[in-house]
């Protein structure tokens, strides 16, 4: 379903670094190989494979580049061996082989849930000490080391919703003592886009989970005013902005009732998020594009009760440059992972589907007796310029959900993608 939004989306000023990319429409792909990158489980029942024994992670997300590059935080990782002595690593890898680029020792005991690779293989992440002091940091791909980010003459206590974009810029929330600001910071320059109304009065009552793209332009969903009144807007670096979207509350001739606090933000210009719509109170996830005549909001999948998606998970979607979306769901067999382009909608894998691993074949879901009542999937899936989307699940062996196989790190190529058979792939 297409809607058209006459005078939704206006620019407030000009701040453009570089032009948007030309949005290349592509066909919704399929999907049949799926290659495990990584796996962790407790030591007690196995070692894990590439990964140091006795690696842990939980309730992360991994991001890939077109390179089909994957990048994963793992929250503890044995030092030298020994498991009475972690700290929290970066993964890095392509097509099974990879491991531990960055582990981080004492006085750090925190990193990120999500980090952000760009296509040059640089990933963006943050760290912490004991609930404090907050570090941004980037890997750089050429010189393999890990580095503290200088954001003066911005000063953030915290981050959140981190994206590092091909010139190295990395956009942000930083927390900012009793408030909260979009930033971005890289090119020679640390700038703060918007801030909320506990740092300097302003429209903004709250700031929520942000996305940055090509063109250094933040979108985040903004509580205007009040916190019943909520907008998706994308921000310059002056402040200047362009409304996509907003809520029944602010304007009553719209179709949505709220929105997710989190959502995704391509080079085209294009945000997609999970929302409710007004008839119904619904969920659904959208795909809103700005232009000359206004905002086109396209539905790219809905809840209904005896229809293909039972319901949508609350995280945040993925969607690369030629606007597909990718995002968490449940169907009538459990949860998926599906992807869809306004058009077409293609579930890519859930529950009980069986993929290869470094001991057999496993089948996506819980050891538990009741695999319904827990999460297959961890975080959000993350998806490249060719479809190729990275996903984390539980494992279980073939035939016996009792057993716990621990959780995989995968990537699922799109068909005719180029396939490197170096770890472990589902023919």
């Amino acid at each position: 379903m297409q809607t058209r939004f006459s005078t939704l989306g206006i620019f407030l000023g000009s701040s453009l670094a570089l032009p948007l990319q030309p949005l290349v429409q592509a066909q919704v792909p399929t999907y049949s190989s799926f290659e495990l990158q990584a796996r962790s489980n407790l030591l007690v029942n196995d070692p894990g494979w590439n990964l140091p024994p006795g690696s842990s992670f939980n309730s992360i997300s991994a991001s890939i580049n077109d390179d089909a590059l994957v990048a994963f935080p793992v929250q503890i990782v044995p030092i030298n061996g020994d498991q009475s002595n972690t700290g929290p690593g970066l993964w890095l890898g392509s097509h099974g082989v990879g491991g531990i680029v960055v582990l981080h020792e004492s006085p750090v005991d925190g990193i990120s849930a999500n980090v952000s690779i760009n296509a040059g293989g640089d990933v963006a992440y943050y760290t912490w000490e004991d609930g404090t002091n907050y570090r941004l940091r980037l890997f750089d791909a050429i010189s393999a080391q890990s580095q503290i980010v200088n954001t003066l003459p911005i000063t953030p206590l915290a981050y959140s919703g981190l994206s590092i974009n091909a010139t190295g810029v990395i956009g942000y929330r930083a927390g900012l003592g009793s408030g909260y600001g979009l930033a971005s910071t890289g090119a020679g320059s640390s700038l703060l886009h918007i801030v909320d109304a506990n740092v300097q009065p302003g429209p903004y009552a709250y700031i929520y989970t942000p996305a940055m793209n090509a063109q250094r332009l933040i979108a985040s969903k903004v509580s205007i005013g009040d916190f019943d009144h909520n907008e998706i807007r994308s921000f310059a670096s002056d402040g200047s902005f362009t409304t996509l979207a907003v809520d029944k509350a602010t304007d009553p001739a719209s179709l949505f009732r709220r929105f997710d606090n989190g959502l995704a933000y391509n080079d085209a210009g294009q945000v997609a998020v999970v929302l409710n719509l007004d008839a119904g109170n619904v969920r659904a996830v959208f795909r809103f594009t700005p232009g000359p005549s206004g905002v086109e909001a396209v539905e790219i999948a809905r809840v209904e009760a005896a229809g293909t998606i039972r319901a949508i998970d609350s995280f945040a979607p993925a969607m690369n440059n030629n606007g597909l979306v990718t995002f968490r769901g449940r169907d009538a067999n459990g949860q998926a992972i599906y992807v869809g382009d306004g058009t077409s909608l293609r579930r890519v894998i859930g529950k009980n589907d069986l993929v290869a691993t470094d001991l057999g074949m496993a089948g996506i879901g819980q050891h538990i007796d009741d695999p319904n009542a827990w999460p297959i999937f961890s975080g959000a899936p993350g998806i490249n310029a060719h479809g190729d989307i990275a996903f984390i699940a539980g494992l279980y062996p073939q035939g016996n959900n009792q057993v716990e196989w621990g959780s995989g790190v995968f990537v699922a190529y799109a068909d005719g993608d180029v396939i490197f058979q170096d770890g472990f792939e589902s023919p």
